[in-house]
């Protein structure tokens, strides 16, 4: 009986982790590594693919002794489809799908549960963006001395974080005249990047220290700080739900509001590829904004896709007469949800801006 009950308990174990690792698309698990037995032939490995169009997932038999089950297609270790004739192709339709990109694994299930896989992958481009040019409504005075990292309309002021070891801050802005009505210092160690407003608390990010700081909104005492596994910390924004952070590459990370703990990352692309030097982020109507480091580009962004949707040139915004010695980079993006208002500035800049977007030609 006891034999009988080990037996039994062992047949148990490895069909319910031949499962797991079905529904895991761990090719590790469910591959066998020599010989190759399977071999995607369409996608070619490294194929670009515009976004919309459907892409054909086909294999060939390498191994003709195999006489396959099913063949299923995997995107990222999620299920797309299986097909039951080898022979035949699935189309993925990629149509609303995340640019950038993506990883494809296909499994031939043969002889009652062996199995045999191929990996190729494909970089999903959008179409072209909308660009624009930009004209000025108001122009408001800014601290020259504030390097300016992150920038969040509230209730009629300004939640600035500024940069810089030894001249990090977090501070409460009048818009009209710039003035400091509160201001909390970070460590000296620390270097202050963007800042996100969850309803009545704020978080502020750091450069490399790999540390974010949650504030009461209104008292700016500090409730918590965590750590966080990404290496930089660029910009943040929060979209109602998560906190969306950038790290300098073409990445967005979601991070829960709470926590600080990412969930999901997604992959910036335009029609030429992979949009880096993502820096301050602001939430505007359903989609995420960018400034592009070093540039005068703000970049309009797809938050589902990872597509950029719109390029904003603001190259001559602040006049050369206005430039002193320490004037730094465009960077710092604001908006009103209720009245549409949006602002703009820089980091030392003497002025800060509300604009409005203008159709541009290429």
């Amino acid at each position: 009986m006891l034999y009988i009950t080990t037996v039994f308990l062992m047949a148990v174990i490895f069909g319910c982790n031949t499962d797991s690792k079905i529904k895991s698309g761990n090719p590790a698990a469910v591959g066998e590594s020599a010989p190759q037995k399977v071999a995607i032939v369409s996608p070619q490995q490294g194929q670009i693919v515009k976004s919309g169009e459907g892409i054909n997932l086909k294999i060939n038999l390498v191994d003709s002794l195999i006489h396959p089950d099913s063949v299923q297609f995997l995107v990222d270790g999620y299920r797309l489809g299986t097909i039951k004739n080898s022979k035949d192709g699935l189309i993925w339709k990629t149509r609303e799908e995340k640019v950038g990109t993506r990883n494809i694994e296909a499994i031939v299930w043969y002889d009652a549960g062996k199995s045999a896989n191929d990996f190729s992958r494909v970089e999903i481009r959008p179409s072209a963006p909308a660009y624009y040019s930009y004209k000025v409504l108001s122009t408001y005075h800014h601290d020259p001395a504030a390097y300016t990292q992150g920038l969040v309309y509230d209730r009629g002021t300004f939640l600035e974080g500024t940069g810089l070891y030894g001249q990090s801050t977090l501070r409460r802005v009048k818009i009209e005249s710039g003035d400091v009505q509160k201001s909390v210092n970070l460590p000296k160690e620390i270097f202050g990047e963007g800042v996100a407003m969850v309803d009545d608390k704020i978080w502020q990010i750091s450069w490399k220290e790999q540390t974010a700081y949650l504030y009461n909104k209104s008292t700016f005492d500090l409730i918590k700080k965590v750590n966080y596994p990404i290496a930089e910390g660029w910009g943040l924004t929060y979209d109602g739900a998560s906190l969306i952070m950038s790290d300098g590459s073409a990445n967005l990370y979601y991070m829960d509001k709470e926590a600080f703990t990412e969930t999901k990352r997604i992959e910036v692309c335009d029609d030429h590829g992979p949009v880096k030097s993502l820096n301050e982020l602001e939430y505007i109507d359903g989609e995420v904004w960018a400034n592009i480091y070093t540039t005068d580009t703000i970049v309009r962004i797809n938050p589902k896709t990872g597509a950029v949707t719109g390029k904003i040139d603001m190259s001559g915004l602040l006049k050369s007469a206005d430039r002193q010695q320490n004037t730094d980079v465009l960077n710092g993006i604001a908006y009103d949800n209720q009245t549409k208002r949006l602002f703009v500035t820089g980091k030392n800049w003497p002025k800060l801006f509300q604009i409005a977007l203008t159709p541009k030609k290429r």
